[in-house]
């Protein structure tokens, strides 16, 4: 049988959340290998309410990707038609007799496990407390259960705290207080982190002094603009969008039953911001600059970006940095952009203007910039990866 070129695959994820954009991210990613799709994207709760019975009705679909747990019509339309269906984030035991049915979702037992180590290895903390969110879904119990076990392994109790995104703020404070100082405060995500840190500030207790405070998420709408800024875990939404798409897309060419339902995707560690730094040595200030370089890369920042998110001047950045990894913040940008080009010059046929793209650069600068680091143009050191790439492989047939 003749296998499609090309997919006609329905994405919906909310592009208003940080979670969704990467998670899209991810799904390019995987397109950029070699994939095709001709993709209806819906980008929000309200596109999709106006869209979709249009969509259904004017084309067939090869395949669903959804990454919002509100989709009740597409639930019943994968029971209907069968038709290959990826979620994200959620796993709803209502499909669980669907054959053509894969769930991709954050490893909250994962979130738990780091965080825990990690307000572990600030070494001073005196109690422990998990500020739970009132969100109903699995994720908010598992991640506060797993924290706890964690610390308990260590003969630590936690403290829990429960829906403190509706509490009232005296409740709050009265938990807050009765906490040994310093005191590490896990929330369900930044949303509640946020609220626990103003409840904090209204009370007079000092944060990180008196409070560590530490939200999951990541969010770049709330994380670096508190004040303190929030320290955050950051959960693998760009992998799980890079999963999902390479599910979906093993499910519409074999049409296969799925070997694993559900795919956990790990965090990636922890954004160390001001909640749970005391203060910002050489080592963490660079520690902080390079994740953020390594999260935004691709988006084309600036050194200034990078500053603005360390919250330092310019010349304290530029000086610890230097002090710490012998190159500018520049340079470790441009070397990382660059890596990525190469990358993709090697393993995919993408147009050297959408390469420049996707790497954060314009296309006549990327051209100019490659040739000066690697003397030679893009197209030769494709040309020369390709012919010895040809090479390898005579070798090993031979």
């Amino acid at each position: 049988m003749k296998i499609k070129d090309v997919f006609r695959v329905l994405v919906y994820t909310d592009l208003s959340a940080k979670a969704g954009r990467q998670r899209l991210r991810g799904i390019y990613r995987f397109l950029g290998s070699g994939y095709v799709w001709d993709m209806s994207l819906i980008r929000s709760q309200k596109e999709f309410d106006e869209k979709f019975q249009d969509l259904v009705v004017e084309a067939s679909f090869d395949g669903f990707l959804m990454g919002a747990p509100q989709s009740r019509e597409i639930r019943q339309l994968h029971g209907k038609l069968n038709t290959p269906t990826v979620f994200i984030d959620y796993v709803d035991k209502d499909l669980e007799d669907f054959a053509q049915c894969v769930f991709v979702h954050d490893d909250d037992r994962d979130i738990g496990r780091c965080a825990a180590q990690y307000l572990m290895s600030q070494g001073v903390i005196a109690s422990y407390g998990y500020a739970a969110s009132s969100d109903p879904r699995p994720w908010n119990k598992i991640r506060g259960e797993v924290f706890s076990a964690s610390l308990a392994r260590r003969s630590i109790p936690v403290s829990y705290f429960p829906e403190a995104d509706t509490q009232p703020v005296a409740s709050i404070v009265e938990w807050l207080q009765s906490l040994p100082k310093p005191a590490g405060i896990l929330a369900a995500y930044d949303d509640t982190a946020r609220r626990i840190l103003n409840v904090c500030l209204s009370a007079g207790l000092r944060v990180p002094a008196d409070v560590f405070i530490l939200g999951i998420g990541n969010d770049e709408l709330i994380c670096p603009q508190t004040t303190p800024p929030l320290s955050s875990v950051i959960p693998g939404f760009e992998e799980e969008g890079y999963r999902a798409a390479r599910e979906l897309q093993a499910l519409m060419i074999g049409r296969r039953l799925p070997t694993q339902r559900e795919i956990p995707c790990g965090c990636k560690g922890v954004a160390e911001r001001g909640t749970t730094l005391r203060e910002k040595s050489a080592a963490m200030l660079v520690q902080q600059a390079m994740a953020f370089i390594k999260e935004n890369a691709y988006r084309g920042i600036s050194t200034a970006d990078v500053v603005r998110h360390l919250h330092v001047s310019r010349r304290l950045a530029d000086l610890r940095f230097r002090q710490v990894t012998g190159t500018s913040i520049l340079a470790s940008i441009t070397d990382l952009r660059l890596k990525q080009v190469k990358r993709l010059l090697e393993t995919t046929d993408l147009r050297m203007g959408e390469i420049a793209l996707r790497c954060g650069y314009d296309a006549a600068n990327l051209k100019n910039l490659f040739a000066r680091h690697f003397k030679c143009s893009m197209r030769t050191y494709r040309r020369r990866s390709l012919s010895a790439s040809h090479a390898q492989a005579g070798q090993a047939r031979g």
